[in-house]
Formats: structure tokens, sequence, C-alpha cells
């Protein structure tokens, strides 16, 4: 039940970010890739191999998924499964490889053509600092009597986000393609609170990029950080109790593309990763990690470090 936005900032071009929740502590690596020649920066979920991020070329990629309720399981379901030694069998996640493939790519319209090509699900931003594409797709049943021998149909919508419209918000409920995610019509006690929530964490985030000028991709983040509801499920950050199974924020991602870093805060998150290694002579990806203490604002964090 992720959040995720774009916001074209002048002199910087569209920038992303994300809210990641699970019902699970997560355990993340941070990947410096070169394959094909191509330098990719990249999260890497080592419960789950999903996986988001930017290439040298500044192309980006951010997703959240309308298949929640299967999204949800796919930790349980890992952390289920140990291997003789008792480590954690990784689950490689079918989206995660074809986002990793995409991020080969030189420009944001290849990468979405190819996430098209290999079924992506979910509402997904591919971006560089100069054009931006939502990409909303998703299955639907076939009827009972189609003679396809595949039950399922991949159904898609690609549109430009214009520089003139200035920002994206997407959650969980499909707004292009409305019969996908979280529905509308939905008489199940779960999926009409989920819906709620939906909406109102797109609502909140909607606003406030639609009402407050960010100058500098350091505020995008209190964008997404806010939290006006008493009721946790209704808000973009959501605190918990993973161990008890909430769904929480287990960490936030920020992609500017035109400087082709990605930035991430763990909250309910381990972070593994090679600074030197990520940023050495040879980076052409760079990669931050953002304070989570609750002494200081991300811009303040930002701030003081620039000092």
């Amino acid at each position: 039940m992720c959040c995720i936005a774009v916001k074209y900032i002048k002199g910087y071009g569209w920038v992303g970010a994300k809210n990641r929740d699970r019902n699970y502590k997560t355990e993340i690596e941070i990947v410096n890739s070169n394959r094909e020649n191509i330098q990719r920066l990249y999260i890497d979920d080592q419960t789950t191999r999903w996986t988001e991020g930017v290439n040298e070329y500044g192309v980006a990629i951010i997703s959240a998924s309308f298949s929640v309720k299967s999204d949800e399981k796919e930790g349980g379901k890992v952390l289920a499964k140990k291997s003789k030694n008792g480590k954690k069998k990784a689950m490689v996640s079918p989206d995660g490889l074809a986002i990793r493939n995409a991020l080969l790519c030189k420009d944001p319209k290849s990468a979405a053509k190819m996430l098209i090509e290999k079924e992506l699900a979910g509402a997904t931003f591919i971006f560089n600092s100069d054009k931006c594409y939502l990409l909303e797709g998703g299955f639907t049943v076939k009827k009972a009597d189609s003679t396809d021998k595949k039950p399922r149909k991949y159904i898609y919508n690609l549109k430009e986000i214009t520089k003139d419209e200035n920002h994206c918000v997407r959650t969980n409920h499909g707004i292009d393609l409305p019969q996908l995610g979280y529905s509308a019509n939905a008489t199940d006690e779960k999926i009409i609170q989920s819906r709620q929530s939906s909406e109102e964490r797109w609502k909140i985030i909607n606003n406030y990029l639609r009402d407050v000028e960010i100058h500098d991709p350091v505020d995008f983040l209190e964008a997404m950080s806010q939290k006006p509801n008493d009721d946790p499920f209704l808000n973009p950050v959501r605190m918990g109790d993973p161990g008890k199974g909430d769904m929480v924020t287990t960490g936030q991602l920020l992609i500017n593309s035109k400087e082709r870093t990605l930035h991430y805060r763990p909250i309910y998150s381990s972070v593994h990763f090679s600074y030197d290694k990520l940023n050495g002579q040879t980076a052409k990806t760079f990669f931050e990690i953002i304070s989570s203490r609750k002494l200081l604002s991300f811009k303040e964090f930002a701030s003081n470090k620039n000092k």
C-alpha cells in the first residue's frame, strides 16, 4: 500500500518520491550495477527482490502495486520458507526483474515500452529530468466461455505527464483504469476501508504538492511525510509494529534524475551498502542515506549537511 509521486521542480526537472509500505521489516541492499556498460543504481529488497532506481542516463522508475493482497503476502511467503542453513529464500519478483531490465534503457519512453511488454502491473512513473510517463497496468479475468488459454488479460494505459501539470500522485487504486486496484464499488468491508485509505493518502499528497511551493528536491519528502489523521491507516506515512503484521512505511525513496541520485530514508528497514563503491571515482550515479532521526526534519538534515 505505497504512495508514489512526481514533481517538476524548476532547475531540476522531474523528481520522484515514494513511501514503501510493507507488513514486515525489510532488508534493503543498495546495488550499483554496470551490466551492458550501463550503470544502474537501485534498491534490492532481499526478501522479494523488488527493485526501483535510476541509471546513468537519468532514467528513473518508481512503482506502486494495484494487486495489494498478493503484494502483501509476498513477504510472508518468503519469510516462511527457510533453506537448510536457516537463511531466507529470496523470491525473485517478476516485476522487480522487469524494472531492473527497463533501467538498462537510455530514455523513459523505451523503458515504458519494455515494462508494457513485461506486463508490469500497478501504477508506475518512468521519467528523466525532461520527460515523465505514467503507466497504469493490470489484469482482468476473462469470461468463462473464452477460448483463450490464458485466464487473465493484461490491460494498460500509458500517458505523458506534462510540465504544465507540474505533479502527479498515485496510490493503490486505478484512476486512468478505475477497474484496477481497490474498487470504489466494493462490498467487502476490508476493501472499502482500503479504498478509503488509498483515496485519502492520494488527496493528502496531491493537495500538498498543489498548494505548497517546492523549490528544492530536499523539500519533496515533506509532502510524502504528512500525518494529519489520528488513524495511521489513512496517512501517507504509516507507523506501527510490523512484528504484529501492521502495514507500515518501511522506507522512503527520493530520486533526482538530473543529478542521477537515489536517496533512501530507512524507517522500518535495515540498509546494506558500500558507500565508497557507490560514490567512487567511477560513479555515474550517486547514493545518499537520509537520516530518520526525529530531531531533524529532512530539510534541516540536508541543510546542516551542506554547511
